[in-house]
């Protein structure tokens, strides 16, 4: 039985992606291949997740879950001193006093409210187009009626003036 690599325990929080979804996560354990974490909710053995802490980026496969514990093997070597020593970069809030965080919140729609507002706008987009199209109908109509009606209405014109060139209708 081939012996396993050293885990070196830590407690790190960091972000991970599973899919497109982005969810909060505890790293228990390292090595250099591989890591022990949690998260809710919890990723299923062959999921390829990626975690991000800071600056430093870990992609691997998970290869084991127990409740909201689980395994992953890594893509590449882990730089383990770095990951658990990296500090967040020193920066100034750059409207108020409100965290990044909260600023992102503020603008993160609700799926369900999203798919709210496509209607709407498409609804209305449907209603504009509808609106410019019954007009641009109705403009060839009222010419083309205004031609066909041109003509008699210039004979029974020039009748009524008594005009020379006007003809009789027959």
């Amino acid at each position: 039985m081939k012996k396993r690599e050293p885990r070196v325990k830590v407690l790190v929080r960091a972000r991970m992606r599973a899919g497109s979804e982005w969810t909060d996560v505890v790293i228990h354990n390292m090595s250099s291949r591989g890591l022990l974490a949690t998260a809710e909710p919890a990723c299923r053995p062959g999921t390829v997740i990626e975690i991000r802490r800071i600056h430093h980026v870990v992609v691997g496969r998970v290869v084991w879950q127990n409740g909201a514990f689980f395994g992953v093997r890594t893509q590449d070597p882990i730089d383990i001193d770095g990951i658990v020593s990296a500090k967040p970069p020193a920066h100034k809030p750059q409207r108020g006093d409100a965290p990044v965080a909260d600023r992102r919140a503020e603008r993160r729609v609700p799926p369900a409210e999203r798919e709210a507002q496509s209607r709407r706008f498409a609804a209305a987009f449907q209603f504009v187009a509808l609106l410019v199209a019954i007009g641009v109908v109705g403009i060839f109509a009222a010419r083309h009626v205004g031609a066909i009606l041109s003509r008699p209405l210039a004979s029974v014109g020039g009748a009524l003036d008594g005009s020379a060139g006007a003809t009789p209708p027959k």
